[in-house]
């Protein structure tokens, strides 16, 4: 099963009509419209990226889909967007990172290791007590493998103070180093 599958599979058990979700790096708008059509009409998602050409071809995912009217869409970076949401948003039942790059676009602009730990961090503030944040990180392009370093470290110290953490790895290539996905859940109340 491919890494995009997985995740959407646990966010089909996950997310519930009324829920509130985030997709913390809209891109061409996938995860956004799987949410959207999760949370159904009296839900609510926020769809975030820094890129003009992201949040328009999500926009016109959702408007194809007619499920426009339940995401807010925000061109902003994930860290100062999240930052804000976890102080005023209610608790997101899943949270989704697809950290690289926009297919399709500007290699150069891309996802980086400051400002993913900062949105993680926010993240984990915003996160349900029974939500889950997944976090696919593409490792072949520039930066991407420090970033996914990076990354794993954050999971591991959350798994230590109690997050369930689930990690698909199917191990690094110096040649098309593949993706690697993160589910991670906060703990148990009372754990």
């Amino acid at each position: 099963m491919r890494l995009t599958e997985h995740v959407h599979k646990r966010l089909k058990a996950r997310v519930r009509s009324g829920d509130f979700a985030v997709d913390a790096t809209g891109g061409n708008g996938h995860d956004s419209l799987l949410l959207a059509e999760l949370v159904g009409a009296c839900g609510r998602v926020c769809s975030i990226d820094i890129q003009a050409a992201a949040i328009g071809a999500t926009r016109k995912r959702l408007r194809e889909a007619d499920c426009l009217k339940q995401v807010q869409l925000i061109e902003e970076n994930h860290a100062t967007a999240l930052a804000t949401l976890a102080e005023a948003a209610p608790r997101a039942t899943a949270i989704v990172f697809n950290l690289g790059y926009l297919p399709g676009s500007d290699k150069a602009v891309q996802t980086d290791t400051a400002n993913t730990l900062t949105a993680l961090d926010a993240s984990a503030a915003l996160l349900a007590p029974d939500g889950l944040l997944a976090v696919t990180a593409y490792r072949g392009h520039s930066g991407g493998q420090l970033e996914s370093e990076a990354v794993a470290q954050w999971m591991h110290k959350k798994e230590a103070a109690g997050w369930i953490l689930e990690c698909h790895d199917p191990g690094f290539r110096e040649r098309h180093p593949p993706p690697v996905l993160w589910l991670i859940s906060p703990p148990a109340p009372g754990d």
